[in-house]
């Protein structure tokens, strides 16, 4: 997906310490009654922070976005049907956890990584590729893409003729990036997630120190008179946006980036994939158990 390049523009500390030196004379020692010139501060060099990478940026930023708006749909027949089977076949072979065999057929068991793997590996062939939410876009110009689904409703792989759905002139993606979240202090460069699904959690056990954490640290934030009626253990929250900071808080302590996005707590340790975490009832009370795991997003959603 194309990504406006950004740009850092900093002075480095060697320029600026020669801004601030005097002028070169015949003496170098300070005159009578003159006071010595202060000697300079070096201003350490501003840390660049990465620039976002997302899926397929290389091949997508070389060919540009698409027209989204008025697009001609029809199907007039597949143009890169084969590439997009055998980077599935490829995927298969190489990430074998992505993938579970049952009497029904492949179950594919992480949709992000599935889809996240199969962009990047068209962008490697100079193609540029997209997921809608549904079906994976595919596009070598901006003449036209295609489309084509390759999941069924009950999570099956598809790979047979069936998968190509449509043909779209112009092109239809990748439309302009949304702004990027706010990444709450995390050194690790922006990122924008392709699709959630609930997978299997890495981060849950660290929520649960988290929250253990808070009611330890922060007992100000509950009301421990009160509970919730489906566990005794679950006391009210006083401060809703405090509680979901100091969370986010203990878990950066942990190693992880991690913010409140205004319903989750979100948590990466790579941008890979973040996982996102429910910690509040509705009721007004600590959310706890597995039940606070709600998803996992492709790449990560911030």
């Amino acid at each position: 997906m194309p990504v406006a390049p950004r740009l850092l523009i900093y002075v480095p500390a060697a320029a600026l310490a020669l801004a601030v030196l005097p002028s070169c004379g015949k003496s170098k020692s300070p005159t009578a009654g003159s006071s010595p010139s202060p000697t300079p501060v070096a201003v350490p060099t501003p840390t660049p922070i990465p620039s976002p990478n997302l899926p397929g940026m290389a091949s997508c930023t070389r060919i540009g976005l698409g027209h989204d708006g008025g697009n001609l749909c029809d199907m007039r027949g597949p143009t890169f049907q084969d590439d997009v089977v055998v980077a599935i076949h490829e995927l298969q072979n190489q990430q074998h956890q992505i993938f579970e065999d049952s009497p029904g057929g492949v179950i594919i068991r992480s949709p992000g990584q599935f889809y996240v793997g199969l962009i990047e590996k068209l962008d490697k062939k100079g193609l540029c590729a997209g997921f809608d939410g549904e079906e994976l876009q595919v596009k070598a110009s901006n003449e036209f893409n295609d489309q084509y689904a390759l999941r069924t409703s009950r999570g099956f792989l598809r790979t047979d003729a069936s998968i190509y759905r449509a043909t779209c002139l112009p092109a239809a993606f990748p439309t302009p990036l949304p702004p990027f979240p706010p990444n709450n202090g995390c050194k690790l460069a922006s990122s924008l997630e392709l699709t959630c699904t609930r997978e299997t959690s890495s981060y849950y056990p660290d929520i649960e120190r988290s929250i253990d954490d808070v009611l330890r640290t922060r007992p100000e934030l509950f009301d421990f008179t009160v509970s919730s009626p489906g566990n005794a253990t679950w006391p009210g929250v006083k401060d809703f946006h405090a509680y979901h900071e100091a969370i986010a808080q203990s878990m950066i302590a942990k190693g992880y980036c991690s913010r409140f996005d205004g319903e989750e707590i979100v948590a990466k340790k790579e941008n890979r994939f973040s996982e996102h975490f429910d910690v509040f009832l509705g009721e007004g009370f600590v959310r706890r158990g597995e039940g606070t795991y709600r998803s996992t997003c492709w790449p990560a959603a911030f």
